[in-house]
């Protein structure tokens, strides 16, 4: 059926009349034609803005909809989580205040990727495995395992391994702000009597390392030379405890169970080191001044232990040289800022 024009009467401002006149000019039609065009125009435009508004509301759905990846990676920060606030240091830690530390503008994002909603980016999840002393290679793709323990073996240099002991670590650009705030030289209880090194910075940052070092009789020849540096080296770490901003070194024995725990790699370290209680077995060994056997309070055959390193430190003349030097630490400069 042939369609048909229909007349109405239509009432427009003066204003509006000219424009249209002054449009149809332009564009070479009659007023009536142009009327036509822009009533017609503004149907289509009016589907097309529904059409934008359902693509927006369909793309911030399908942004908050869980995918695998998504839930994969909520599951590592929830664990992740779950495990820092074992430490005494972030026992109180929020999602909103890990937000603000990795320099987010509001914790809206940051809960919705705990929630599986949204996933971070790579640089966010960079940030926050930095921020928690993750492994960031398990947190971002699910490999390795979560946290990451170290191998650390001394150059038996002692500007070097003092430098790398007491300083932050300069291959990590995260830490080129941050002091190294405490040292800590763990004795595992096994049999081997392992030691394990952990260095905590001034954000709270935690690098742990384990050694190929035995603190026992266990060594063989090469080993109980590598102990026997490693003595001296805690002896010249006290030449340093008048500097300004000199990190406190502490020494700690560990059980067994824990320190499989460590090396396991599947639980935060921090939680398990910041709960122990200072036991000075490495100011004590290698030491002559205490006059008192000292099994009873630390481990069998520190005493024998002692004894022989005692009679070493006194026949080695460079060792005694090294730790009667008054100026050790001017001619060993280290800077703590």
């Amino acid at each position: 059926m042939k369609k048909k024009d229909i007349q109405f009467n239509l009432r427009i401002p003066e204003d509006l009349k000219l424009k249209i006149d002054e449009v149809a000019k332009i564009n070479q039609r009659s007023i009536n034609s142009e009327t036509m065009s822009r009533l017609y125009d503004s149907f289509v435009m009016d589907n097309n803005v529904h059409l934008e508004a359902a693509k927006v509301i369909e793309n911030f759905l399908q942004s908050r909809t869980p995918t695998q990846r998504k839930k994969d990676v909520a599951e590592r920060l929830q664990f992740l989580f779950s495990e820092i606030k074992k430490s005494k240091f972030f026992s109180e830690l929020t999602i909103a205040e890990l937000a603000y530390k990795i320099g987010e503008d509001s914790a809206d994002s940051a809960e919705s990727w705990f929630r599986a909603e949204m996933e971070p980016t790579f640089n966010q999840l960079e940030k926050i495995s930095n921020f928690l002393s993750a492994n960031s290679n398990w947190l971002l793709f699910g490999k390795e395992k979560p946290f990451k323990i170290e191998s650390f073996r001394f150059d038996e240099y002692l500007d070097k391994d003092l430098k790398r002991l007491l300083t932050s670590n300069p291959e990590k650009d995260f830490l080129k702000d941050q002091s190294v705030t405490e040292v800590k030289f763990i004795r595992s209880m096994n049999t081997e009597g392992s030691l394990f090194i952990a260095k905590l910075y001034s954000n709270r940052y935690l690098e742990c390392f384990h050694t190929p070092y035995h603190i026992s009789d266990v060594n063989g020849v090469g080993g109980y030379n590598s102990l026997l540096y490693l003595c001296l080296l805690f002896k010249t770490l006290e030449k340093y405890n008048s500097s300004s901003n000199h990190p406190n070194i502490y020494s700690f024995l560990l059980s067994a169970e824990s320190s499989k725990l460590i090396e396991s790699s599947m639980v935060h370290p921090l939680p398990l080191i910041d709960r122990l209680h200072f036991i000075p077995w490495m100011d004590d060994l290698a030491d002559k001044l205490p006059n008192r056997l000292l099994d009873d309070h630390y481990w069998d055959g520190f005493d024998s232990l002692r004894s022989r390193l005692i009679q070493d430190f006194n026949e080695k003349k460079y060792i005694q040289n090294i730790l009667n030097d008054s100026e050790f630490h001017i001619k060993h400069p280290i800077d703590f800022d």
